[in-house]
């Protein structure tokens, strides 16, 4: 339980300038790292995901409300091909400030997207029409809890539209391996802005403003593109707010040029406290790339914000290059998990593993459907589901968590792991989110994703490092892909621990395992393409079984000593 009065951490530096951080002692977890991304539905990314509460051949939704005019039902899309989002400040096509032409100021841009909510031409593209999430948009859609105006809402079919593993196959990954939070809300049923001071404070008011994006003295949508961010002081306190007052490090990093220009994802500089201590903002507000130097430089801050923007990794795919990693249609699904994929691979490649937990989450529904009728829990919200996924040794293993979750869940997890007071706002009643965690399990291993994914049907199986030796094989998969892959690991520890999990499809397999001296282990895999758990699981099992090969040798050849 979270303590009411404010304990003061210590910082311990050690002599290699590692920063070690006092956890609440139930907890193993001594960093948090948020990673947000943009505007897609749950179940426009894990409606057909196994065992979650998602799209069926039964879903289907009304063309129209009014009349009989048919039914849409959910189907597959590409994820090579954009869609348009209509809601934001950014004009049509445009899916970061960074992206505008040079000399072009956002507002000039937006001013003109802002005047046609009509779907408009998409140049040299298969699917022509936008989606919005705006908020009133959004309560059509929702209908009073029906779910079922999402195609009137949206005036398109598109809405229906979903993802699954051919298209984002890591996320799938990290669902197989981890857990999936499947009854996350965003915090309101509206646009990226409200829900990004939800994700940064969990609230969004009040304020005194007297504007058609306000609504008692709650902001619900996002601002005008005339709307000038001096007029905004917002009064209440942020996490990262609470953090300083307690001694605690954090870092929020921002993938744009300039990373403390405030937008409708980067909030922190429009609040009173760090326009008050603008020293905080530049101590703390940094770019993406500086969060992989903290990671390599032994500065790894308790909590991390990751916001997406202009910043890509060396290791983006050629066909990605000038596509937004953000996901924020039209960005490419596909790309922005290869970023995303990125820095988790740095965290896990890292000292700090075995002390982090990573949530990746998307900022709303970006005008896809959902199923799901949020609860309503006050004016503004809960929002529809969005995508949760939490990545750490501790995570449970291949775990759905039906705990009802909202952006203010990831604060109280920061608030109850680190001890801190409540913000007094929806975190106050939110789930800390630690049924996800279960720290008496053996650690989960590292899942090194390639970060090149582009298209439907390339994706190469993860390099999985195991923190454990198991002592059980399965030679069952979860697949979809038709790939030859070769998957090498190395062991690194003789403890014994079984690794179980439960597969969705079980299709035959053939393999070859190959072992060498120095155990490292091969295994090369053909038909169809084996899941991280096959890999995992034949991997560990080829190792013990060469240590135990090596330990009965050993026991053989033994000097015989007379009685």
């Amino acid at each position: 339980m979270v303590a009411s009065a404010l304990v003061v951490l210590v910082l311990i530096v050690s002599a290699v300038g590692v920063i070690a951080i006092q956890a609440n002692p139930s907890s193993k977890i001594q960093h948090i790292v948020f990673i947000v991304q943009e505007n897609h539905s749950f179940d426009n990314y894990f409606g057909t995901y196994p065992g979650v509460v998602g799209i069926s051949s039964k879903t289907s939704v009304p063309v129209s409300l009014d009349s009989d005019n048919g039914s849409v039902q959910p189907f597959h899309l590409n994820v090579t091909e954009p869609i348009m989002i209509v809601g934001d400040e950014l004009p049509p096509g445009v899916s970061d400030p960074d992206q505008l032409p040079a000399g072009v100021d956002a507002d000039d841009l937006a001013a003109i997207a802002n005047t046609a909510m009509a779907p408009f031409p998409m140049d040299n593209e298969n699917i022509a029409g936008d989606l919005s999430h705006a908020w009133a948009v959004a309560h059509e859609a929702y209908d009073n809890g029906k779910m079922d105006g999402f195609v009137a809402a949206e005036g398109s079919n598109l809405t229906m539209g979903y993802y699954d593993r051919q298209d984002i196959p890591y996320y799938w990954d990290y669902a197989n391996y981890y857990t999936l939070d499947d009854d996350f809300f965003s915090s309101e049923m509206g646009p990226s802005f409200p829900n990004h001071l939800y994700i940064a404070s969990g609230s969004n008011g009040p304020v005194t403003l007297n504007y058609s994006w306000v609504l008692d003295n709650g902001i619900i949508d996002n601002p005008g593109a005339a709307v000038p961010w001096s007029v905004f002081n917002l009064t209440w306190a942020t996490l990262a707010q609470e953090m300083s007052l307690a001694g605690l490090s954090w870092a929020w990093y921002d993938g744009d040029a300039n990373a403390t220009a405030p937008t409708i994802w980067n909030v922190l500089p429009l609040f009173s406290y760090f326009q008050e201590h603008p020293e905080q903002l530049t101590e703390h507000v940094k770019n993406t790339q500086s969060f992989i130097t903290d990671i390599q430089t032994g500065n790894m801050p308790a909590v991390s914000w990751i916001i997406p923007g202009a910043w890509t990794p060396p290791t983006y795919p050629s066909a990605c290059k000038g596509i937004s990693v953000d996901e924020h249609p039209p960005a490419r699904s596909d790309c922005g998990m290869d970023y995303v994929s990125y820095l988790v691979n740095q965290v896990m490649e890292s000292q700090y593993w075995q002390s982090t937990a990573i949530i990746i989450t998307w900022d709303d529904y970006g005008g896809f459907y959902d199923n799901v009728a949020p609860p309503q829990v006050d004016l503004y919200g809960e929002g529809f589901r969005v995508p949760t996924l939490v990545i750490s040794p501790w995570a449970k293993p291949g775990y759905i968590d039906n705990t009802q979750y909202e952006f203010a869940s990831m604060l109280k997890f920061a608030e109850a792991n680190f001890n801190l007071p409540s913000l007094g706002d929806r975190d106050v009643l939110a789930n800390n989110m630690m049924n996800s965690f279960d720290f008496s399990q053996s650690p989960r291993p590292e899942v090194i994703e390639g970060m090149n994914f582009v298209g439907p049907g390339n994706s190469t199986p993860p390099i999985i490092i195991p923190t454990e030796i198991s002592t059980t094989a399965t030679t069952t998969a979860t697949t979809t892909a038709t790939t030859t892959a070769t998957i090498t690991t190395t062991a690194v520890s003789t403890t014994t621990a079984t690794v179980t999990s439960t597969p969705t499809v079980t299709p035959t397999m053939t393999s070859t395992v190959t072992s060498t001296v120095a155990q490292t282990t091969t295994v090369t895999a053909t038909g169809a393409s084996p899941s991280l758990l096959f890999a995992g699981e034949v991997v560990v099992a080829a190792g013990v079984a060469l240590l135990a090969a090596v330990a009965v040798l050993a026991w053989v050849r033994r000097p015989k000593h007379p009685p």
